[in-house]
């Protein structure tokens, strides 16, 4: 009956230890948190999987534009290699002649570029291709996705938000962004 007790409280005790820290990431636990801390990062999913800056790339893997208080943009761009290729993944989005300052809280509609000065865009591009390229995917009018500035703090160049977009090609595939947050300083 002892060695029963025992054993009780000896399972008992393991099972409480148990963490879930044992337990595989999800690709949504993957992203950092949605923050509003000038933290510098950003992250979504492409399709199901986490995508985050990784890898040398040149001028960066995270860059944040934002310049006359009107022009924003955002690059997460991705090194990987499969066996011993090398493939540069990039999601882009952003806005051209809006006032993002006064405009927190406000979704805004990623759709065509119509590279007028007044677009909000959506891209997801792999190794740099252009517009005619399959490796290019990009909103359009009807293929489309939102973002939203949820902090913007103007004296310490502080800009948050979240975003999503579908993107499609030249040969009408379409990947999918979500979950996407960013914290950045520019």
């Amino acid at each position: 009956m002892k060695n029963l007790i025992t054993l009780f409280l000896f399972t008992t005790i393991l099972s409480c230890c148990s963490s879930d820290s044992d337990r595989p990431k999800t690709e949504l636990e993957k992203l950092p948190p949605a923050t509003q801390t000038g933290a510098n990062t950003a992250g979504c999913l492409v399709n199901g999987i986490a995508f985050l800056p990784k890898g040398y790339v040149v001028p960066g893997n995270l860059i944040c534009n934002y310049t006359d208080g009107e022009n924003f943009s955002l690059t997460i761009s991705e090194e990987i290699f499969q066996g011993s290729n090398q493939m540069l993944r990039s999601v882009i989005f952003g806005s051209q002649n809006q006032n993002l300052h006064d405009n927190v809280g406000v979704t805004f509609t990623l759709g065509q570029n119509n590279y007028d000065g007044y677009s909000k865009f959506g891209i997801y591009v792999i190794n740099g291709a252009f517009t005619d390229d399959p490796n290019y995917y990009s909103t359009s009018s009807t293929i489309n996705g939102e973002f939203k500035i949820t902090y913007h703090n103007y004296n310490q160049a502080i800009i948050s938000g979240t975003f999503w977009y579908d993107a499609i090609n030249t040969n009408g595939e379409i990947v999918k962004v979500r979950e996407g947050r960013f914290d950045m300083h520019y």
